[in-house]
């Protein structure tokens, strides 16, 4: 979803005094690092203040309505607005999804992958376009108590001129942030030591849906010590980002955390690279019921 556009710079700045606990406090704080699930409380809370959101419940196989409107202004869509049928629905998704969570909003930066434009700010990497309508939703997991995020999507109408610089800023990103390292401390050995994590993000595939699109894969590796490269011992996280234009809409489209197959593509649960290809093609022709020009 979409988030404050401070969050990465306060993140970065508290991942650095980190003191790490058990695995598994561990691994819940390394999942937060993802803007999704930081996003989601805002969102949540947004929508019971304000009735700029809308919170519906969904499942695989099912589309539910949203249950208010987004705001005043967006209760009826003009023309440069974006309508709810130009996203996906929980029955895109081969997998089984609970709540759906949403917002409209104006103006906001389109955002890619916040870690990654955290490094490309470090590497003086030119920041994204910035859209003039915007919506947003995240389909949580199908459990009890706090729900994960499956997959959340932004769609962006921008400016047509800024397609072809927005698409050129990702593969500025993806140039200078192959690799980057994020320094921090942690508990090694019952001691406070000074750490690095690794993360490495690579262009997987380009062009498979809409005028415009690429798949990106971003690996996040635990944090190691600096001194002798002791890490802990959790798995890598592995998300995918997918960004397609058709006209003057983009949509970003992110997996949550073990929402990918292990291997990338089966057999098991979760989602594979030709199932997010095939996800991309289906939110594109969402979007040609809005974009200019139709499809």
């Amino acid at each position: 979803m979409r988030e404050d556009l401070h969050f990465v710079d306060r993140l970065h700045r508290d991942l650095g005094g980190v003191r790490w606990a058990e695995p598994e406090e561990i691994r819940a704080r390394a999942r937060r690092r993802s803007r999704r699930t930081a996003a989601l409380a805002a969102t949540a809370v947004l929508a019971v203040l304000s009735g700029s959101g809308y919170v519906v419940a969904g499942r695989s196989g099912a589309t539910a309505p949203p249950v208010a409107a987004v705001s005043a202004s967006t209760a009826t869509a003009g023309p440069a607005e974006i309508p709810h049928e130009a996203l996906l629905s929980a029955r895109d998704v081969r997998l089984k999804t609970g709540a759906q969570i949403g917002a409209a909003g104006l103006g906001e930066a389109v955002r890619v992958d916040p870690v990654l434009e955290a490094c490309g700010r470090e590497r003086g990497v030119p920041s994204a376009a910035t859209s003039r309508y915007s919506r947003s939703q995240t389909l949580l997991r199908p459990v009890d108590g706090v729900a994960p995020p499956l997959l959340t999507q932004d769609v962006y109408r921008i400016d047509p001129a800024q397609s072809r610089l927005l698409f050129g800023t990702v593969a500025l990103l993806l140039d200078a942030c192959a690799q980057w390292e994020i320094t921090g401390s942690g508990q090694l050995g019952g001691r406070t030591v000074a750490t690095v994590t690794p993360h490495r993000w690579e262009r997987s595939v380009s062009g498979f849906a809409g005028d415009e699109s690429v798949l990106l894969r971003h690996v996040s590796l635990p944090p190691a010590s600096v001194a002798d490269g002791t890490a802990i011992k959790l798995p890598p996280e592995v998300e995918a980002t997918m960004v397609v234009r058709v006209g003057d809409l983009v949509t970003v489209i992110s997996t949550g955390p073990d929402t990918l197959k292990a291997d990338g593509t089966g057999p098991g649960p979760g989602l594979s690279q030709a199932d997010l290809e095939g996800l991309a093609r289906t939110a594109a022709g969402r979007l040609c019921v809005a974009a200019n020009p139709r499809c």
